[in-house]
């Protein structure tokens, strides 16, 4: 095994790239892409993370190559897929509710959410704040908002199921 990774340690970059293409083939499908453009972009960052695990490999370490370049390929189509929800979150150029209508919203939802929760619920409805600017404000991640706003939308969901 440890000649068969230092021939391929002898290849240029561009060689390695090429020899590995078929694992960035493998990861961008696992996503699946609903057009040619999207397969694209998966495919453009999975070259991005494939040249980043030929870069960063440490044929020392007793791990495949092709294991950890995996892993740097479907991590960079993570990212990209990311950079692409946060790109499409347009913000209306309509005023942001009145108080009035806040209010409202606020009578429906239930009793038992946390102040925490409507605050996130609030800033995400509302005023149309990211995950990321929601998670900031707060001090925390933006996976922390995402996991405060998936509580919050299950306990309105065991409300309105409970009432119909």
């Amino acid at each position: 095994m440890r000649k068969k990774l230092a021939t391929q340690m002898a290849l240029t970059e561009n060689e390695l790239v090429e020899k590995h293409t078929g694992l960035v083939v493998v990861q961008a499908v696992m996503f699946n892409p609903t057009t040619l453009s999207d397969f694209d972009d998966y495919m453009s960052s999975g070259r991005i993370g494939l040249l980043k695990a030929i870069r960063q490999f440490d044929s020392n370490r007793d791990v495949k190559f092709s294991t950890y370049a995996a892993t740097c390929i479907r991590r960079e189509m993570i990212r990209e897929v990311q950079r692409d929800k946060d790109q499409s979150i347009i913000r209306s150029n309509v005023d942001p509710l009145n108080k009035e209508q806040s209010l409202k919203l606020w009578e429906i939802l239930p009793d038992n959410l946390s102040d925490m929760e409507k605050e996130v619920l609030e800033g995400r409805i509302l005023q149309n704040y990211t995950l990321k600017e929601i998670g900031a404000q707060f001090g925390h991640s933006k996976q922390w908002a995402s996991t405060v706003l998936k509580k919050a939308i299950i306990k309105i969901k065991e409300r309105y199921e409970r009432e119909t």
